[in-house]
């Protein structure tokens, strides 16, 4: 009886070891590794790339990665129906167990790009999806009621297969290194053990290499903290002004007469001046590149400015080819029919040790209203820094007219800051 038992273990033992020599076939192996590859990279993609403004063209990418790896899968599966794979080498619980990763490892790969593409059709903020920035994709016909429950169960899926990843490891190294029945041999380029844990290390890298590269980048870039939003400028007291006598008057005029005219300044390369629009809880960054100004400014007598500031509209950016189509489209800054935003100081005053604030009045998109900013000095002499904010409300202007805009916050967050050389008259 023990001997028979003996027997029939060393028949499936034998019958095992065979069925873990025979090979997959070429296409089931490049697609394995396909897409064992991309999904190491999109794992890694979804969750180091920013949640804000910084990270949309790496969103971009996350949508065209993820569809490619719903198409990768899709042909996956309709190959393995075609061709029969090799038997399985295990029975028992332990063979359940790997056909339930096997079978779990299909629904979150087709799973989590269809959740992906839900979220993405029942946002708010309707971005149009470009296949490898080439071909349109089309959005699901979802109402945006599904939108939290979609973007949930695409954060969760994505948890699962990454512990779905780490059973399939786990139970290829457990054959390869305890069962020792050659499996690895199934799944390796010309049935090598050695080229397949050579592919398998290489998915580990593109994870960590990923995911370690989006957090350098970031962090060169102003790291991950909250976006701030340039303060308001602080309410001023008016101060009672004591009656003016005739000496007074007469110092006044005898002050503004040695004036003179405010020194003229010239704007040097390297400025910046910078946009933020709230949408939610998440925050849109984007800046102008082509900008200039007029300054004709005296700092202890701000009085007698006259500053102009001049913009390119078409040079609007947020960082991604698609949404900055958008930015400058008719919806929003309309650059092809206004084409220049400009800015006329009317009033400048001080309000603090090298603090200033501007009214104006900003032209923009064919309407033109009044606009104040406030802005610092810092430097000395003719050679100044200056950094300043203002508050534009959009909707005074048509900018973001469509369901593009939806959910976008009334108020724009204008920042600047430059250098500037100044010229006596």
């Amino acid at each position: 009886m023990t001997a028979t038992r003996s027997t029939r273990r060393v028949k499936l033992s034998t019958i095992d070891s065979a069925a873990a020599q025979q090979r997959y076939s070429s296409v089931a192996m490049l697609l394995h590794w396909a897409i064992a590859l991309a999904l190491a990279f999109q794992l890694a993609l979804g969750f180091a790339m920013p949640k804000d403004e910084r990270g949309f063209a790496l969103y971009q990418l996350h949508k065209s990665v993820g569809i490619t790896i719903l198409l990768l899968t899709l042909a996956r599966l309709a190959w393995r129906l075609t061709h029969r794979p090799p038997p399985a080498v295990e029975r028992g619980f332990n063979g359940f167990l790997a056909k339930a990763v096997h079978v779990l490892l299909y629904v979150f790969m087709i799973g989590a790009p269809l959740t992906g593409w839900a979220v993405v059709s029942t946002s708010r903020i309707q971005v149009p999806t470009m296949f490898w920035g080439a071909i349109p994709w089309p959005h699901l016909p979802l109402p945006h009621g599904v939108h939290e429950i979609a973007e949930e169960g695409h954060e969760l899926l994505a948890w699962i297969g990454i512990a779905l990843f780490l059973l399939h490891v786990a139970g290829a190294l457990r054959h390869q290194f305890l069962v020792k029945d050659g499996l690895l041999k199934r799944m390796g380029p010309r049935g090598s053990a050695g080229l397949a844990g050579l592919l398998a290390a290489l998915v580990v890298v593109v994870y960590f290499g990923t995911g370690m590269k989006i957090a350098t980048d970031v962090v060169a870039a102003g790291g991950y903290g909250p976006t701030v939003t340039p303060a308001a400028a602080p309410a001023t007291t008016a101060t009672p002004i004591a009656e003016a006598t005739p000496v007074a008057e007469e110092t006044e005029a005898v002050e503004e007469e040695e004036a003179g005219p405010p020194p003229t300044w010239a704007i040097q390369r390297g400025g910046r001046l910078g946009f933020t629009v709230t949408s939610g809880s998440d925050s849109y960054k984007g800046s102008f590149s082509d900008w200039s100004g007029s300054i004709k400014f005296d700092p202890e007598n701000p009085e007698s400015a006259d500053i102009r500031m001049n913009i390119n509209l078409a040079s609007a950016s947020v960082g991604d080819e698609t949404m900055d189509g958008m930015l400058v489209g008719a919806d929003f800054l309309a650059a092809s029919a206004h084409p220049t935003a400009t800015w006329r100081s009317t009033s400048v005053r001080q309000t603090g040790p090298n603090r200033y604030r501007a009214d104006g009045t900003l032209s923009l998109k064919g309407a033109s209203k009044p606009q104040s900013l406030t802005f610092t000095l810092s430097g000395e002499g003719l050679r100044r820094h200056v950094e300043g904010s203002a508050s534009i409300d959009r909707n005074a202007f048509g900018v973001g007219t469509g369901e593009s805009a939806a959910g976008l916050g009334g108020s724009v967050a204008l920042n600047f800051a430059f250098d500037a050389v100044g010229r006596e008259p």
